[in-house]
């Protein structure tokens, strides 16, 4: 997991970023993740929360950081499990209140029994609880916390938190921007996927199940040095390919099918995310060949356009033009371009949104958009291009909505609403509108292509992080040609 002197720095200089965020007024207190039982008495594979894991680097469950700037026993405190030889004989050994210290830069630290009575003490003289709520146990803890800490201010004096504000929003804020070190994990993890996506398009074969694609993809980022994903594999053939988070990896790959493989390594918590489609048997199909062109277009465009000043939404909206332009021409969608697009009939075959932050959660923190408006992208930003289109088997006929409306005004009405309400008043507008039914030509029908990249933004433009991922119809043909260097069997 890297140098710790080196990565000490790191997570000291996020919590002192922190600080100057919530002020001495502020009380900032971060749980831990906790384990979840798979079956029995066996956890899942444990993975520490992501904010949590931003200020500490500690790596150990049921675990809670305080932030308490300017406070005579120091800004940060750990309260942690206690030592425990014989538990720690089963499961590891603990680093206990004097490890929260000595390695994990604690200027104080407890046993987690002591939380409610120290926490109390140190809510005396905020008046700003910086938490984020949602964590139904923990809530309960807090509010109980905050009770006990008014009878401290009746016995001690001073004020106590009347206040409550989610600290997600200063931390999103702050996890949206990776520069020097934390870029630097960020890309080689995106380097290492990159690595294992290549290797998959050597290994994969007619033949073979899709689990076994995925073994291979995880054992060489194992050999690579990363401890974990950094999410769920998905490796799809054929139809599978049309489910968006396909994860049962089951199948076995059929001789023509297209292989849709979304899957990443993580190195110190930070995720890549990428996806290619290629042939299982080495050549792309007409049909496959002309779907995979049209993605294709549309990500060298969402790629091409990232650069400081630039949004999310223009990406979004040109890779969504672009696509729909390619559904008009297939003939997925009977109407013009503009009509599609004004009434979301792209939405048929693509619906998801173009990218998404990337950093510690593969769907990182941050907002995407400023005072109401569509976020420009800054240097340091760091998320994905990816868009696709999927043509599932059961879509050989659809029903589309025809509506009678401004095109403009219904373009923007998702940005001017928000997508919740302008699915709203759609919806009622759609009540009495008129349908068409149309008939998907049967060539395409089973096929789902995505294309996906991480892009980090410079102050020139950006940096492609996967970009040795072959994306090139030719180049992903001879990809598929070349001898794996891993066995078959």
């Amino acid at each position: 997991m890297g140098n710790f002197s080196f990565m000490a720095d790191r997570y000291a200089e996020h919590r002192r970023r922190l600080i100057e965020e919530i002020g001495p007024e502020g009380l900032a207190v971060i749980p831990a993740a906790t384990e979840v039982i798979r079956n029995h008495d066996v956890p899942y594979q444990f993975r520490q929360d992501s904010a949590f894991w931003y200020l500490t680097g500690f790596h150990e469950p049921d675990a809670v950081a305080v932030i308490a700037p300017g406070h005579e026993d120091g800004d940060f405190s750990l309260f942690v499990r206690p030592k425990d030889p014989a538990q720690e004989v089963w499961t590891g050994i603990r680093a206990g209140k004097e490890g929260a210290r000595e390695r994990f830069g604690a200027d104080a630290s407890y046993e987690i029994d002591e939380l409610d009575s120290v926490l109390g003490r140190l809510m005396v003289g905020r008046e700003v609880l910086w938490y984020a709520a949602g964590n139904d146990k923990f809530d309960e803890r807090i509010t109980s916390v905050i009770s006990q800490a008014r009878s401290h201010r009746e016995r001690f004096g001073g004020v106590v938190p009347s206040s409550v504000s989610d600290v997600s929003v200063p931390l999103g804020e702050m996890m949206l921007f990776k520069r020097g070190d934390e870029a630097e994990s960020l890309r080689q993890a995106c380097h290492l996927t990159a690595d294992g996506h290549i290797e998959a398009m050597r290994f994969t074969q007619p033949g073979m199940w899709e689990y076994q694609v995925q073994a291979a993809l995880e054992y060489y980022w194992r050999l690579g040095g990363s401890r974990r994903n950094g999410y769920g594999s998905i490796v799809a053939s054929g139809a599978n390919a049309c489910i968006l988070h396909y994860e049962e990896n089951a199948d076995q790959i059929g001789e023509d099918d297209l292989v849709l493989i979304d899957a990443a390594a993580e190195v110190d918590g930070y995720s890549s995310d990428v996806t290619r489609t290629l042939p299982a048997n080495g050549s792309f199909t007409g049909p496959q060949r002309t779907v995979y062109e049209v993605v294709l277009a549309a990500e060298r465009k969402g790629v091409e356009m990232s650069a400081p000043g630039s949004t999310m939404r223009d990406i979004h909206d040109e890779a969504t033009r672009i696509l729909t332009e390619g559904m008009v021409d297939l003939g997925l969608l009977p109407l013009s371009v503009e009509e599609s697009l004004a009434m979301h009939h792209y939405n048929e075959f693509y619906m998801h949104s173009t990218g998404h932050w990337l950093g510690l959660d593969v769907h990182d923190r941050g907002s995407y958009r400023v005072d109401g408006q569509p976020r420009p992208l800054e240097p340091g930003m760091s998320y994905t291009v990816e868009p696709g289109l999927y043509v599932a088997p059961d879509k050989a006929e659809i029903e589309l909505t025809l509506l009678e409306y401004d095109l403009d005004e219904w373009s923007q009405r998702r940005i001017r609403l928000g997508s919740t309400a302008a699915a709203a008043r759609e919806a009622e507008e759609k009540e009495n509108a008129e349908t068409i039914t149309h008939q998907i030509p049967k060539e395409f029908l089973g096929i789902g292509v995505r294309i996906e990249d991480d892009i980090y933004i410079t102050a020139g433009g950006h940096e492609n992080m996967t970009s040795s991922v072959p994306t090139e119809i030719d180049d992903v043909e001879a990809m598929c040609a070349e001898e794996s260097l891993l066995p078959r069997k």
